[in-house]
């Protein structure tokens, strides 16, 4: 029931928006020129060999746009079943480590935590990577707690099938999270015993039968393929200060974890005081709350350390963070009462009454420009905040139960990220599927589509074909910019590209051929195209700051020359 409950939940307004870019549009035509080639030994974008990541998204992408189509909702589809997964496991290890209703509470909770909800809803690897290192992860310790016998041996495969999906999904974070985390368990709580119980060898087989033979037949296929994924793609982007972007600060993922998993972050502090102190008084009876305290400090330190962050890369603490506070409550709510719980519901009526007040606010401040279809979902989240934050106030003057204060965060949480998958169309400012809409109806087989100084993730996955396009591909600060051209022009090595990754000089030869060529540019480049170009230019369509133009005149309504 709690499997379907959370599909229908997952599943709603799973496809009201557009591919959002770059990440679904770059990610999804991967898997859509797959299909196109028959090739699913190499990852190809735009036609050009993309090696960043391993192949397991890819196939599964691949799988949903077979099963069902090429649509919005199909390229979600995996993302979400997984986070469905992710839940139900989280349900699972809960309930076995500690009781049912904290494994109840737990994947409530992950699943209302607007952060993983969002993920859940978005295609590329962050959701899906966190769940199968999770899984993994929470396998082994529910493993460790049994008994020997053929249950124990069954989730210790199934803990080796999802570190070797992980690796096959991200690289080495899905062998280093759980390595990292196990072996710091083992060591401090001094159980040196469980190494000769975790079936190693089994372990190693699985694991060579699961993730090897893709890496093998990559590398036979793109000679460079291992030394440019694991060392520029895996190690240099840990350590690297210079070459990447989103750069922030050590405590970046301090904000992006309150925010990621509220309501429930305000029992954060309380939580982990309190299972820091059961470990501190006896670590041997509480392994459990030691595992999952190492899961969480560990994997929230790794990624603080480097100068390159991405809000997704920190979901996979959530599972431990989301036990941790579920059997706090759970605490609590047998005792019928908790100064934690108090303090934490104090806190989360004024953040919601604060926050109710920001929400009504922006959409009347005029720098920041608030389009008048978000400023719709502003009112909304602010009228749930505020009521959500007076409830509680009268739960807290009443002195209620806890688990009154539990459904009341609980419905918040699933009323809040509704509102926030029904925002994401407003959300979406950079997908050009209007104009690609507009080109499909115009555009024949024989025609080139080229993209000038600019490359859209979406484009080839709205059209469907591969997509010419104009840029320096020789400068040589390439490989200093984290953009769409070194993605690219990394990939350039492992074929012959020069028929549609073209300079200025091709393009211009071709804008005067007489062949039709349509072409997509920002309009600062636009101006530039007409300064040269003269008469022999054609404005076809706009959309927001993209224009749609051809070098021959056609007959379409709403053609304009320059």
């Amino acid at each position: 029931m709690m499997a379907i409950l959370l599909g229908v939940f997952y599943s709603i307004w799973i496809g009201a928006s557009a591919l959002f870019t770059p990440d679904e549009g770059r990610y999804s035509e991967v898997a859509r020129e797959m299909i196109a080639t028959g090739d699913f030994i190499t990852p190809r974008l735009n036609g050009v060999a993309f090696l960043d990541k391993p192949i397991l998204y890819y196939w599964l992408q691949a799988s949903a746009i077979k099963m069902f189509g090429l649509k919005e909702w199909s390229l979600r589809f995996w993302p979400a079943t997984l986070g469905v997964l992710g839940c139900l496991v989280t349900y699972l290890a809960g309930a076995f480590l500690f009781n049912r209703r904290t494994g109840f509470i737990a994947s409530l909770m992950l699943a209302t935590s607007p952060l993983y909800y969002g993920a859940a809803h978005y295609a590329n690897l962050d959701l899906e990577v966190a769940v199968l290192i999770s899984n993994s992860l929470l396998f082994f310790i529910i493993a460790m707690q049994m008994s020997l016998g053929k249950q124990r041996s069954l989730c210790l495969v199934l803990a080796y099938i999802f570190a070797a999906s992980a690796f096959l999904t991200k690289g080495l974070i899905g062998l280093a999270f759980p390595g990292l985390i196990i072996g710091s368990w083992i060591v401090i709580s001094n159980r040196w015993n469980v190494i000769t119980k975790m079936h190693l060898m089994m372990g190693l087989l699985l694991f060579a039968v699961i993730a090897l033979p893709w890496y093998f037949l990559a590398q036979k296929a793109n000679p460079e393929f291992l030394h440019f994924f694991f060392v520029t793609q895996q190690v240099s982007r840990f350590l690297t200060t210079t070459e990447f972007n989103n750069k922030t600060a050590f405590w970046f993922y301090i904000p992006i974890v309150i925010a990621g998993i509220f309501p429930w972050s305000i029992l954060i502090t309380q939580s982990v005081f309190h299972h820091v102190k059961k470990v501190w008084q006896n670590r041997q009876e509480n392994t459990v709350s030691l595992f999952l305290l190492l899961w969480f400090f560990i994997i929230f330190t790794f990624f603080s350390i480097p100068k390159s962050k991405t809000v997704g890369y920190i979901i996979p603490i959530f599972p431990a963070l989301t036990l941790l506070i579920a059997n706090f409550i759970d605490n609590a709510w047998s005792h019928g009462k908790s100064k934690g719980m108090t303090i934490g519901a104090i806190e989360f009526a004024s953040a919601s009454i604060i926050t109710s007040i920001c929400f009504f606010v922006a959409p009347h401040i005029d720098s920041l420009n608030i389009h008048h279809q978000l400023a719709t979902h502003l009112y909304q989240a602010g009228a749930l905040f505020l009521i959500a934050g007076l409830i509680t106030v009268y739960l807290l003057k009443k002195k209620s139960s806890i688990a009154s204060m539990f459904y009341c965060m609980l419905g918040f949480g699933i009323s809040f990220t509704l509102i926030l998958s029904a925002t994401s169309p407003a959300l979406n400012n950079r997908s050009i599927k209007p104009l690609t809409m507009e080109l499909n109806s115009i555009v024949q087989p024989e025609d080139e589509i080229v993209t000038y100084y600019k490359f859209y993730y979406d484009l080839p996955i709205y059209t469907g074909k591969r997509i010419t396009v104009v840029a320096d591909w020789n400068a040589p600060d390439i490989v200093k910019n984290d953009n769409w051209t070194r993605e690219l022009w990394y990939g350039m090595p492992f074929q012959n590209t020069q028929d549609w990754l073209i300079s200025k000089e091709i393009f211009w030869q071709r804008w005067n051929s007489d062949k039709r060529l349509y072409v997509l540019t920002d309009s600062h480049y636009y101006d530039e195209l007409k300064s040269v170009a003269k008469n022999k230019i054609f404005e076809i369509a706009r959309f927001q700051n993209t224009v749609l133009l051809t070098n021959q005149e056609i007959k379409y309504e709403g053609t304009s020359s320059s």
